[in-house]
């Protein structure tokens, strides 16, 4: 690469700045730049698609309701962990960056690769193939569906890219118009289910806990399900280093965001049930659509336009912030020194994130990724509970993070 634009970059730094050492990415978040990706990250499809897998596990209203509330609160303790996280350690790689620190560079190199390889490709695809479905599902077409799906998210992939590696501030913006737009259609449901109340349609809310299953296995299931709905608070981490006085930005942004969603959340799943049967909640793929037909009538189509708008704000999230661990773990020597150039005119990582988007069109390829998924959401899981555990670590014997300025 010429040396003209693409530099590496070797420390984190206090502000950005060009040198002749070093190029250094620039600090373009403030706090509601910082929400919007918090906010825009959590909510993806599944709250306007199939919110179904709690209702299905609980068996009741109440359970269902109580489920999504002790799950909100959980959300909230781990976002309030990674705040800490966040104010004691100002540098950018989110998980990578804690496992290393907390458990050494060995736990955080297995991580890195498998967000490489696995993780942060595929859960990027997944939303852009919702978010194609949704594309095509409005589109006169002909020919292949599935072709035609993959070649709108190759295109959007592409294009993502290429506004994350222009600027990280039009990423940026990107993400703040995107975030109100799927705040703003999940307040329309909430405010739909709210008149459907005042005029005494409750439907499915009075049957309460009938139905309750006592099984503890589904009820596991039923906090899997809210708990996965409920991530994405810990993206920001990896951003660190590009939000402006990150010490107070970063725990204020992930607690102000994680609230607002608990609320929604609740509020989104209580419209649902005061509006719809509960063999419509549980037989129907896409929920906000049919709750949108009983409401909005002939403006439902408002609904999955905002699933599109969900879709791709979640995708620009995750390429932004995705591509922090990549460039943070090169940096580190972790990955290959390439993946941390830094582009001097723009001061984006332009290597990582053109790397992570020929992975994910690699993986389009496929028909099927379901393996893939499964496999990556195993070790993901297991990287987050080594991340409480790296926290617990730095408390007890690392001095130089003695002094905190947030503790859970």
């Amino acid at each position: 690469m010429p040396q003209d634009k693409l530099t590496n970059s070797t420390s984190p730094p206090e502000e950005a700045h060009i040198d002749q050492e070093k190029v250094v990415l620039k600090k373009e978040l403030g706090f509601v730049g910082a929400t919007s990706i918090v906010v825009g990250t959590i909510v993806g499809s599944g709250i306007f698609v199939s919110p179904k897998g709690v209702l299905e596990n609980t068996g009741s209203v109440g359970l269902c309701l109580v489920v999504w509330a002790v799950a909100g609160v959980v959300s909230l303790g781990s976002a309030l962990c990674y705040a800490e996280l966040g104010a004691m350690i100002p540098l950018s790689g989110g998980i990578y960056t804690y496992l290393r620190l907390g458990l050494g560079n060995i736990a955080g190199f297995i991580c890195v690769i498998e967000r490489f390889f696995v993780a942060d490709c595929l859960g990027i695809l997944i939303m852009l193939l919702t978010f194609s479905k949704y594309t095509v599902s409005i589109l006169p077409t002909c020919g292949s569906p599935q072709l035609l799906e993959k070649m709108i998210a190759a295109t959007t992939l592409v294009g993502l890219t290429l506004i994350n590696s222009y600027s990280s501030k039009l990423a940026t913006r990107v993400s703040i118009l995107t975030t109100f737009g799927k705040v703003a259609a999940l307040i329309v449901i909430c405010v739909g289910g709210v008149v459907f109340i005042s005029k005494g349609v409750t439907t499915e809310l009075p049957s309460g806990f009938s139905g309750t299953k006592s099984d503890p296995a589904s009820i596991a299931l039923a906090f899997y399900s809210a708990l996965f709905a409920y991530d994405g608070a810990s993206h920001l981490n990896s951003l660190i280093e590009e939000v402006k006085s990150p010490v107070k930005t970063v725990p204020r942004a992930i607690l102000f965001g994680t609230f607002l969603i608990i609320v929604i959340y609740i509020m989104t799943n209580v419209s649902y049930l005061a509006v719809m049967t509960r063999s419509e909640l549980l037989g129907s793929n896409a929920v906000a659509s049919l709750f949108a037909d009983k409401v909005l009538s002939s403006a439902s189509i408002l609904i999955p336009l905002a699933v599109m708008i969900s879709t791709l704000g979640s995708s620009n999230n995750s390429i932004l912030s995705n591509n922090r661990i990549i460039f943070s773990a090169a940096r580190d020597g972790n990955l290959p020194d390439f993946l941390s150039y830094v582009q001097v005119s723009q001061l984006t990582p332009f290597s990582a994130l053109s790397a992570t988007a020929i992975l994910s069109l690699l993986y389009l390829v496929p028909a099927d990724l379901g393996q893939f998924i499964n496999f990556g959401g195993f070790l993901q899981s297991l990287f987050e509970a080594g991340v409480f555990l790296s926290l617990i670590l730095l408390r007890l014997r690392t001095k130089k993070y003695a002094d905190r300025k947030l503790k859970v």
